[in-house]
């Protein structure tokens, strides 16, 4: 039987740019919950930044056109030059059908723009919301380019140190890889970083607790989002697979795979 491998990069900077391979990027509080959500609210595309208040200024068509800033600051609160931050509870009042984005957060758009810069062009968005959809994407695709699938945690602290939660989500996820690798007569292969997220799954009762006890469960606390924290623990509650693309007029992209514009 074909084996199909599975990883997790604890860190961006962990990942073999070298290796063929398809990309899961994680960042469950919030940045990829909060995307994923903004597809499900009618959004149109989502255009990733390093500086909103700079892509604004370089871009007076964005003024024009009605799109939408979501960024945050360095605490987690609200950027002062965004309508929004990527609280999940914020995103969901939102009105933003038929609307473009751009969008910075911390950690999670940082990797988004890191992969893609170091050369890796397939990459999808995961969370716990799409858990089941995103990796039977992931999983199809990996198996088309004969490759293998990588599970990338956007970490804290701009990526440089690990993230109890991103590596808790990765377990997850990982189970519905292996599900996916079975029904497509793969057989699932899980190299020492994937086994070690797996394993993490089973030190708490539930991901609300994983949650709660992770570095990013604090944050929230401290800036008043705790709802976040459940919210971003809700599983499979989309088929939306957001993949990162470059378009010449935006540069760095996200887009929804699955076909289907929520609202």
């Amino acid at each position: 039987m074909e084996e199909m491998k599975f990883e997790v990069a604890f860190m961006p900077k962990e990942i073999n740019t070298k290796r063929n391979q398809v990309c899961v990027l994680v960042d469950v509080l919030r940045a990829t919950s909060a995307i994923v959500t903004m597809f499900e609210k009618g959004c149109t595309e989502i255009i990733l930044t390093e500086d909103e208040k700079k892509a604004v200024a370089e871009r007076s068509d964005y003024l024009r056109d009605g799109t939408l800033i979501c960024a945050e600051d360095h605490d987690g609160n609200i950027s002062p030059y965004a309508q929004f931050s990527p609280s999940l509870s914020s995103i969901r009042s939102f009105s933003m059908a038929g609307k473009r984005v751009v969008m910075r957060t911390t950690n999670g758009t940082l990797a988004g723009l890191t992969l893609w810069k170091s050369g890796i062009k397939e990459i999808f968005i995961g969370c716990l919301h799409n858990a089941k959809a995103v990796m039977e994407k992931a999983v199809s695709r990996a198996k088309e380019l004969k490759g293998s699938v990588t599970i990338v945690c956007a970490g804290r602290e701009n990526g440089q140190i690990a993230a109890l939660d991103d590596v808790y989500c990765a377990g997850v996820l990982l189970q519905y890889g292996e599900e996916t690798a079975r029904s497509q007569r793969l057989s699932p292969i899980l190299k020492d970083s994937a086994k070690m997220s797996r394993h993490l799954l089973s030190i708490y009762p539930n991901t609300v607790q994983a949650f709660e006890d992770s570095g990013s469960g604090e944050t929230m606390r401290r800036i008043n989002c705790r709802e976040d924290i459940r919210l971003s623990t809700e599983e499979n509650i989309s088929k939306c697979v957001p993949k990162i693309y470059f378009s010449k007029t935006d540069g760095i992209k996200v887009k929804n795979m699955s076909g289907v514009i929520l609202q």
